[in-house]
């Protein structure tokens, strides 16, 4: 059975190529030619037998002398029958790869009628570069590859190896500038190894008898993120192009390179009380890690902060049970300020000028804010957040817009999520998320202070009582300190006198220790950054979570 089949296709007319089309004539395939607005479509009409495949055509894309397929022919079939068309194609490349030419063979196959089917050819074509310089009519030789690891550089700076190929006696300019921020861009003078304000670069220079340049760019350490822009052009006056392949898009006498340098990432880890530091004397000096962004390189300190308290004394605020002088990751505090936008109005829902990096569970302070709420649940689009703590509204003492506003949490999964900073906590125990005894406080000594002594009594008057606190958890130990029954601890604290759980008796100037409160204490812990993220951050051990002053 004989079919009726009709195919239009869509080619494009211009100086810069030619399009043939050769029927199909088995069977015979009729064609009807039409140019409108530099389109060139072509209606084939043919009764092919059901089920048998029929060449339809044979449409063969040349392009000009001087030209070549910058994007090669492609074609795009319309139709609801696109399975019965089979499109065989054939490339001619020049010697350099360039597209010169592509065939086209139309094969249809089908068991019903089509009408109205459609093949749309599309292509862009480039002029080939010149072969003779305009100046010395010389032929022109060609610069074919440039190489550079454009991988990011370091904070603290390196060299980078370059490799110019291309034609034996073929020239070439290399310019590196850099930025400086905000400051006027400075060039790269190869003579010195340094960039300087006065415009310079590597001119004219020719590959030898290889075809091969090769040379280094020194790149210095930065304290503040860096780019830097390579640009190679060909020297024209010497004859010199840029093969197609390399040259940028908007530009045929360049190709353009661009290097990072970012600054390096500092994490500090520092400590501090919010509800006792008036107590505490001078808080140890913060600990730093060095990183390049995004690093993953991890770094590992082993930390430990002496601490000692002006009054009062220190206990652990954790007890004492399993998890005594014990600290966990969440200890480890990170916060992120942003700003309120608009007055607040009495609710739950906080509006702000950005939702970045906030995370669900963070705790909110600033002024303005009512109790202590907590992030419930963030709102990408409105750029909200619903808080645990009814907001009075801003008439009623609420918080005003453009307010400061602090968002804290503990854990390294709240690092991550402000700046990418990871950390890891070594030894920490996986099923209580604790180490334990990271916390110690030290021992009290001091003496009895009675020229008569004590005899059976559970009064004490000592030298000192600064860092005893009246506790169960407060024992005394000593020379005649009677611990047969039970270890006798510290009921009552009075200026230097103590009153013990147990009477005593007690030489003057009798040596007594008491353990379990004090005026100094000791944090020690190995803390590691294993990710540095993108950005400078700041983790703080929160004194108030692991010791309690009282």
């Amino acid at each position: 059975m004989a079919l009726s089949i009709k195919l239009n296709t869509y080619t494009q007319v211009d100086a810069n190529h030619t399009v043939s089309t050769v029927a199909g004539s088995s069977p015979e395939v009729l064609t009807v030619a039409t140019t409108t607005n530099h389109t060139l479509k072509t209606n084939f009409t043919f009764a092919p037998n059901s089920g048998v495949q029929t060449t339809v055509a044979t449409i063969t894309f040349t392009a000009s002398s001087d030209y070549y397929y910058y994007k090669e022919p492609r074609f795009k079939i319309k139709s609801p029958f696109k399975s019965s068309y089979s499109i065989a194609e054939t490339v001619t490349r020049d010697s350099i790869g360039r597209v010169t030419a592509k065939q086209f063979v139309v094969k249809y196959t089908n068991t019903v009628n089509s009408s109205g089917d459609i093949v749309i050819f599309n292509h862009e074509t480039k002029a080939l570069p010149a072969t003779k310089n305009t100046i010395n009519l010389q032929n022109l030789v060609e610069i074919k590859s440039f190489d550079i690891d454009t991988e990011n550089i370091i904070s603290t700076g390196g060299s980078r190896l370059f490799t110019v190929k291309g034609d034996k006696n073929a020239s070439f300019n290399l310019k590196v500038t850099k930025a400086n921020g905000s400051s006027a861009d400075t060039t790269y003078d190869f003579a010195t190894a340094t960039f300087t304000s006065t415009v310079t670069e590597l001119s004219n220079q020719t590959l030898g008898i290889l075809g091969q340049y090769s040379d280094k760019i020194a790149i210095p350490a930065i304290t503040a993120d860096e780019a830097y822009t390579i640009e190679l052009s060909p020297s024209l006056s010497l004859g010199t192009t840029l093969n197609a392949t390399i040259q940028d898009s908007t530009n045929q006498l360049k190709n353009t390179k661009t290097l990072n340098q970012f600054k390096g990432i500092t994490i500090t880890l520092t400590l501090a009380s919010t509800s006792n530091s008036s107590h505490y004397n001078t808080l140890p000096s913060a600990i730093t890690f060095v990183g390049e962004k995004n690093s993953q390189s991890r770094i590992d300190k082993k930390v430990s902060f002496d601490l000692t308290l002006s009054a009062n004394s220190f206990t652990f605020a954790r007890g004492y049970t399993t998890l005594e002088g014990a600290i966990s990751d969440i200890d480890f505090r990170s916060s992120i300020a942003k700003v309120k936008n608009g007055n607040q109005s009495s609710g739950v829902v906080v509006v702000l000028d950005d939702i970045n990096n906030l995370a669900p569970g963070m705790s909110m302070t600033g002024t303005g804010v009512t109790g202590s709420p907590r992030i419930l649940s963030i709102n990408t689009i409105a750029k909200s957040i619903t808080v645990s703590v009814t907001q009075d509204a801003q008439g009623a003492g609420g918080i005003a817009d453009d307010a400061a506003l602090t968002f804290t949490y503990g854990g390294s999964s709240t690092s991550r999520v402000i700046s990418g900073c990871d950390f890891d906590l070594k030894d920490l125990n996986q099923s209580t998320g604790f180490i334990v005894n990271a916390a110690t406080l030290s021992p009290v000594t001091t003496a009895v202070n009675n020229s008569s002594g004590i005899d059976n009594s559970a009064t004490v008057v000592v030298d000192s009582a600064d860092g005893i606190k009246a506790a169960a958890t407060t024992f005394v130990s000593g020379l005649g300190i009677d611990a047969t029954s039970v270890a006798p601890h510290v009921d009552g604290v009075s200026s230097a006198t103590l009153t013990l759980s147990a009477a005593q008796t007690l030489a003057d100037n009798t040596p007594l220790v008491f353990t379990g409160s004090s005026r100094s204490a000791n944090i020690t812990f190995n803390f590691a950054v294993i990710d540095f993220g993108t950005k400078d951050h700041t983790i703080t051990l929160n004194l108030d979570t692991i010791l309690t002053v009282s």
